[in-house]
């Protein structure tokens, strides 16, 4: 089930990276890269929810030593997401939506390697980090699509 939802949570960014590069939909551009950028800031607010789900659930699903350090780590975690999904808003809203763009293609896989830390030191489930490649993989080809189809 986790699949099907990551999957259809990533069809609004994959309709909104198809309408800016290949439609003539009567929609202005800087709409559409604005949608896209807000729809890639909720999505980095989602996966900083995750974290705060794990540090705050009564019981943990990952049991490891040092959970205090995990769970405060997976805290701050959970906010530097929301943080860089609303910069990359604020750049799109307030200077240019190619600036909110090019925020996104640094702020989706950096928090990816960020948790594949995490994963490899035993702080989040089994199975999380290869459907959270899936979904960075996709959002990271789409969010290059865009740029290289606005800067050239």
């Amino acid at each position: 089930m986790a699949v099907v939802l990551t999957l259809a949570g990533l069809l609004p960014f994959l309709f909104g990276a198809c309408c800016i590069v290949f439609f003539n939909s009567g929609v202005p551009l800087p709409n559409l890269l604005m949608a896209f950028v807000f729809y890639g800031a909720i999505c980095l607010s989602f996966w900083g929810a995750v974290q705060w789900g794990l540090a705050l659930e009564a019981d943990p699903l990952v049991i490891s030593t040092g959970a205090k350090r995990f769970d405060t780590a997976r805290l701050v975690l959970g906010v530097v997401p929301a943080v860089a999904g609303w910069l990359a808003a604020y750049l799109a809203f307030a200077w240019q939506p190619i600036a909110g763009v090019v925020t996104l293609a640094v702020a989706v896989p950096v928090l990816a390697l960020v948790e594949r830390q995490g994963w490899r030191q035993g702080a989040l489930p089994t199975g999380y980090m290869g459907l959270r490649w899936i979904a960075t993989a996709i959002m990271e080809c789409c969010i290059v699509v865009v740029l290289l189809a606005r800067l050239f």
